[in-house]
């Protein structure tokens, strides 16, 4: 978490809904992975726009995005909406370490792992984390083969993990993708500052900036975003606009309109500069 809240971003199932091309679209898809992992977004949440639903497709591609590269084959299967995967920009977060070599592990280091089929004549579990060979899994609790979850080097000879909760590891860890079927009864149900980014709203400055970070570090913070062909107010009727701060992150565009991926940039980084700033 970013400043010590949750970070989450809001786009609609029609993210992708200006092309055809499938290249297309996991690069766009790809792009917006890569801006919440700068970013250090917590959550990425996918609402349906009746429009243009391409939600599995989004889904699918920003969760294979964010999973660890030596345990996509295992977690992803072939399928359509994965074809072009190949195209998408490595996030480089540290959960996702570029060393395979047991060799280079250290005690304390945390790495994603999966519970593998059971290895040896302890019946223990044993995860897979990207090195040579898997790992004993030192714990009493009891994890089903296939599963996901974090761990924590404990030990070097012998070799062993164990389990950790993501609140405990200190370093960004990706984010989580979550999709709703509608955008006003979850944005009215919240309890965190919601920011509706819109060219109609107040144009940012410092000091709302600067309101908009304090208010996220005690409740959250949510950024929601339009879709290509509408703006954040054709999802949300005018009562829940009105509990919303609605805001320009992009006044005096020089373009007649600001893509969803450029918008994400754009609000992201004003809002990581004024928390750097608000320290």
């Amino acid at each position: 978490m970013i400043g010590g809240c949750e970070t989450s971003i809001l786009i609609p199932s029609s993210t992708t809904m200006e092309s055809a091309d499938e290249r297309i679209r996991t690069l766009k898809v790809g792009m917006i992975a890569r801006a919440a992992a700068v970013f250090r977004v917590d959550r990425i949440v996918i609402y349906r726009d009746a429009e243009f639903d391409d939600s599995r497709f989004i889904s699918r591609v920003l969760q294979y995005a964010e999973t660890p590269q030596y345990l996509r084959k295992r977690l992803f299967p072939r399928e359509r909406a994965l074809r072009y995967v190949g195209i998408l920009p490595p996030l480089r977060t540290p959960h996702h370490p570029t060393s395979s070599k047991v060799s280079t592990l250290k005690v304390g280091e945390y790495r994603v792992g999966l519970v593998v089929d059971e290895v040896g004549s302890d019946d223990g579990a044993w995860v897979e984390i990207g090195v040579e060979r898997p790992l004993p899994l030192r714990t009493a609790l009891r994890f089903q083969t296939g599963q996901r979850l974090n761990v924590r080097i404990f030990s070097l000879k012998p070799l062993a993990a164990e389990p950790v909760d993501r609140s405990e590891i200190p370093h960004y860890w990706g984010y989580e993708t979550e999709v709703i079927p509608n955008l006003d009864e979850h944005v009215r149900s919240s309890e965190r500052l919601v920011v509706a980014t819109s060219r109609l709203g107040t144009s940012a400055t410092p000091d709302l900036l600067a309101r908009v970070v304090r208010q996220g570090q005690r409740r959250g913070l949510e950024l929601v975003y339009g879709s290509p062909a509408r703006g954040v107010d054709a999802f949300l009727s005018s009562e829940t606009m009105e509990g919303c701060c609605v805001i320009n992150t992009i006044p005096h565009q020089g373009t007649e309109t600001v893509r969803l991926e450029e918008a994400i940039v754009a609000t992201l980084s004003q809002v990581n500069l004024m928390r750097s700033l608000e320290g």
